[in-house]
């Protein structure tokens, strides 16, 4: 009996061990005032954020109360909830209110005062967006879909749930796919302004190559701009991180174009060779086809200044 008692308690330590929770500034939050407080000192910016329910947006937007009619039979009826994303026992905060448009932030909570400000919605003129919180990490994202011109598609509204995962949000998967990835090409475009023209690729022996045309600043050396072609070889580190998350986002499942609904954006071009010579494109107007594309053009854009280029 004695063995039998040892043994559970054991397993409750070890179930403990993982779900510890540590308390910080965001568990004593309370009101909306103060919630926004916090988003707006680590914005630290000239336009303040304003936390608002989902329901208000509609005064001021014209939407014929489908936001409210949406958040309320989705039971979201608070400005801001907490909830702990990334599983490490401290507590993140999501805030919903007004920026520039309609907003979702969440600040994602490392310990130690260490917090760092996540933007959920990525579109410009955002429109009513519906995260409702599952399980304490998973994030139940509704929206309502482009117009579909060319299908002749009327928007409708979706959902899709959202899992803190590779450093960012990305659609979750239950049963990732596994591919045998040959090479990572990837180019970037011009646009209205200063975005950054390169072309980079990575082989399965992980050999990098670089040509940085337009506007690579590397901001960790006093903003100097990379020109030229380089080489390299990719640390294992940054060539696992791209490579799981591409089978994490079953890339060849995803569409070949996406494109947001306004002008002078960049464009890019993601070219994945994979099992024996398959080829999969994807051509992206706006880059942000998808929370996981997102999140694999800024670890391809970062490997411009995270690795040692000659």
């Amino acid at each position: 009996m004695k063995k039998i008692i040892f043994i559970l308690l054991a397993v409750l330590i070890y179930q403990n061990s993982f779900s510890q929770k540590f308390l910080s500034k965001i568990d004593s939050l309370k009101t909306e005032t103060e919630a926004e407080n916090l988003i707006n000192t680590i914005l630290n910016g000239s336009k303040s954020f304003k936390i608002k329910k989902i329901a208000d947006f509609n005064e001021t937007r014209g939407q014929n109360d489908f936001c409210k009619r949406i958040a309320d039979s989705l039971h979201i009826g608070q400005a801001f909830y907490k909830a702990d994303f990334d599983n490490n026992g401290y507590t993140d905060l999501m805030g919903i209110g007004d920026y520039y448009d309609f907003s979702i932030f969440i600040v994602m909570n490392y310990g130690k005062n260490s917090l760092k400000l996540n933007r959920l919605t990525r579109r410009s003129f955002q429109n009513c967006t519906f995260p409702k919180i599952k399980n304490d990490s998973i994030i139940q994202y509704y929206y309502m879909s482009e117009l579909d011109w060319d299908n002749e598609e009327k928007p409708r509204l979706q959902k899709k749930d959202l899992i803190f995962k590779y450093g960012d949000f990305i659609e979750y998967s239950s049963n990732p796919a596994v591919y045998d990835i040959e090479k990572i090409e990837y180019q970037t475009g011009a646009c209205f302004g200063t975005c950054p023209q390169f072309y980079i690729s990575v082989d399965k022996s992980r050999n990098g190559s670089l040509k940085a045309e337009y506007y690579n600043i590397d901001k960790s050396k006093n903003n100097k701009e990379i020109v030229g072609n380089f080489k390299t070889l990719v640390t294992k580190n940054n060539y696992d991180e791209i490579i799981n998350l591409l089978n994490y986002i079953d890339f060849p499942d995803l569409k070949n174009q996406y494109s947001v609904g306004w002008t002078d954006d960049q464009s890019s071009t993601l070219k994945i060779t994979y099992n024996n010579g398959k080829v999969k494109e994807i051509k992206d107007y706006g880059l942000i086809g998808t929370y996981g594309l997102d999140r694999i053009y800024s670890l391809l854009f970062d490997l411009r200044f995270n690795q040692n280029w000659k």
